[in-house]
Order: structure tokens, then sequence, then C-alpha cells
């Protein structure tokens, strides 16, 4: 059994729903949700059972289910960044925080009756975890779910999502912020739980990720391939997109997917090398004069200098694979072409796709290839992507 750690992020909590859709038709079995604000309240939705009324929700979510506030008003907080740093802060200027001039949350109560089922919760098998800060004890809490007593279970979904620019409530005479101020990744209460495989799932980019885990746990870890917004951001667009997001960054790391802009799936290293190693002399000779070589159409030289050559380009780093440096040139054109982010495509398919037509053989004059070839040792960004384009129209070509 997984442990699922559900990482905090507001409305950027789209993105857990999208990556649990995907646990449950791989068959992921999960033990155990901790997470933290939006982490909790998701989590509470799917250890009660409810994951489609939880996915519902989401898909029809807007502001006014969240907060009480005019559009000026919903427009200013749209604008505000509150991940933990900002979070710790304005903790230490709460004194003149806590006022009644705060957002009203009377919204966001409403639709934790309608949406959070506390026997429900209790009563299934799957453990349940969530952190708040305890504001006037200055004290972090962490708390399973048997642990907090009988009828409290919605007054702590909104302790753990207490932002200080919402009108302050005491909970039992106490003050409460938003568990981030802590942790918002709550990965180590499942292991003292004594789980010992996680999926841990991001709504912040982070490449540190895999190093504040303990070394050697069994990890999944799913974060968004992209920026998904803003904390506030209910916009419906973005909310959906974000659920996309999630579903098929976690595929990607289910099934091992391949490619950053799109989903592939994996063919495996010969496949790509093979495809390399029929490339034509005419074609080489392109690719190499384009690349800044003198026109050699040596199979050696191709792997050993052009390739190399492409994949730095890319920004591969040294020990990319011909798998990963044939995606990440598809990639360009694709994106160029508007082809559909959201599916899993077969490396064949899209070579062979007239979607691609779009931007194939565009520009192919001898003249701005000449042009493209002088301006290589100091290229611009624009420039860079527009001879990654030509490379794969070359390289691709049919």
């Amino acid at each position: 059994m997984y442990g699922l750690v559900l990482e905090g992020g507001g409305a950027k909590g789209s993105y857990h729903v999208g990556v649990y859709k995907a646990l449950l038709e791989e068959g992921i079995p999960i033990g155990g949700v901790a997470g933290t604000s939006i982490g909790a309240l998701n989590g509470a939705m799917i250890v009660q059972g409810d994951f489609e009324i939880c996915l519902k929700l989401w898909e029809s979510i807007s502001y006014s289910k969240i907060i009480g506030a005019n559009y000026e008003e919903i427009e200013r907080l749209t604008r505000l960044r509150l991940g933990r740093e900002e979070l710790v802060i304005l903790a230490q200027k709460l004194k003149l925080l806590i006022t009644d001039k705060g957002f009203d949350i009377s919204p966001f109560k409403r639709m934790l009756d309608k949406y959070v089922d506390e026997d429900k919760l209790r009563s299934s098998e799957m453990d349940f975890g969530l952190v708040t800060f305890n504001l006037s004890d200055l004290k972090p809490v962490q708390l399973f779910k048997e642990q907090i007593p009988y009828g409290e279970m919605k007054n702590y979904l909104l302790a753990s999502s207490y932002l200080p620019v919402f009108r302050f409530e005491r909970l039992n005479g106490k003050l409460y912020l938003d568990g981030g101020i802590y942790d918002n990744l709550p990965f180590r209460m499942l292991l003292g739980k004594g789980y010992d495989k996680l999926i841990v799932v991001r709504t912040h980019l982070d490449a540190r990720t895999r190093e504040i885990l303990p070394h050697g746990l069994e990890a999944i870890i799913i974060e968004p391939s992209e920026d998904i917004g803003r904390t506030f951001n209910y916009d419906k667009e973005t909310v959906q997109h974000n659920i996309k997001l999630g579903y098929y960054d976690a595929l990607r790391q289910l099934r091992g997917l391949k490619g950053s802009r799109f989903y592939f799936e994996p063919k495996g290293e010969g496949y790509y090398f093979d495809m390399f190693a029929h490339l034509n002399e005419d074609t080489i000779k392109e690719v190499s004069e384009l690349t800044g070589f003198q026109g050699n159409t040596s199979l050696r030289f191709l792997f050993e200098e052009i390739l190399p050559k492409i994949g730095k380009m890319l920004d591969l780093g040294q020990n990319n694979s011909y798998e990963d440096l044939a995606i990440s040139l598809i990639e360009r054109p694709m994106h160029e072409a508007g082809m559909d982010r959201f599916r899993i495509y077969h490396f064949d398919e899209v070579i062979s796709s007239k979607s691609l037509d779009l931007v194939r053989f565009r520009g192919r004059d001898t003249n701005r290839l000449a042009r493209l070839k002088e301006r290589l040792e100091n290229i611009s960004p624009f420039n860079k992507e527009e001879l990654l384009l030509q490379l794969a129209d070359i390289i691709f070509r049919k």
C-alpha cells in the first residue's frame, strides 16, 4: 500500500484530482492520505470515498464557493502569491492582521458542510492526516483522524486552510493558520505511521523534492510539468487545464511516458538509435552544415559530434539518450503546429502527422539556412528555436 501526500496550494489543488484520477485508473493501492490546506480537503474526500464528487466539485468551482467578495477584491486576491515563505512573513506581522476586515469565508464553510462527511471519513479503512498551525500557542498541529475530537473534523479542515487574508475566527478559543506555514508537504506523518512507499504530489515546481525525502525511500514524485498558476486563481479554464495536466503528469510517472511538452509511449533506445543510423548521407550533410560543421556525412561523426551538439542546444545535459533527443526535438514543431497537449502519442505516428505540415518546409530557402548558420555561435533564444525547428524538419522529413 502507498501513502499519498498532497501538498497545499489553494486553487492549485485542482492538480491533485487529475493525479488521483490516474492513480485510480492504474489501480495503484492507497492506504492513507496526508495533506495540508487544500491537500487536506481533497484528501478527506478521497478517504471518505467521494472522489467522483470531489472531481465534479473542482469542475464547477468558482470564487463564490470559496469567499464572499466583490469583483475588485477577487482581482486583488488573485494577484497574491502565498507560498510558505510569504505565510511565515505574514505570521510575524499578525498583530496587525488580526481584524474583522479580512475576506468572508462563509461560502467555504458551507462547502465543507456539503462535501465533508465526518462519519464516512472516520469509518474508512484508510488513514487520514492533516496539518495546521496553532497561532495562539505558536506550535504546529499534526493530527490523524482518530486524534481529532468527534464533531471537529470540518473545523480542523478549515484551520488547515486558514490564510491571514481571511476574516479571523477562533476554534475552541484558539487562532489557527494554514498548515503550510509549518509543513506544506507532510510526508513525515505517513512515515511515522509505518508507510515505506509514498506517492508525493506537489503543486509547486521544486527540483529539490527528491533531496528532502529520506534516502532509500520508495517514492513516486508527481509534480507539475509547467506553472499551474496562483493560489487564488479559480478561473474555470485554468482549473480544467490543471486537472488534465495532473492526470497526464501522473501517467508519465506511472507508465514511464516520455517527453516534457507532450506525452509519448516509450519505444526504447534501440528504436531511436536505429532511426538516426538510417539517416541518408544527404540528410546528414544538411544537418552537419546547419549545426556549424563542414558537411561531414559519416555516421560516426553524426553520433559523436552532431547529435551531442543538438542535445546541448536542446538543454538536455550530458547524459541524455537518443530517445530524449528525438522526442525533445520533435516536440518543437508539435508545439508550433498546436497539436493537442493532452493525449498520448506514438513517435512514428507524430512524424507522419499531417498536422506537422503546417511547420514543415516553411522558410526552406538556402538564404534563410545560411543566415541561421551564420548566427549559430551567438544565437538568441528565438533564433535557436527556429534552428531547432529546421533541424526537426530535416531529420524527421517524410
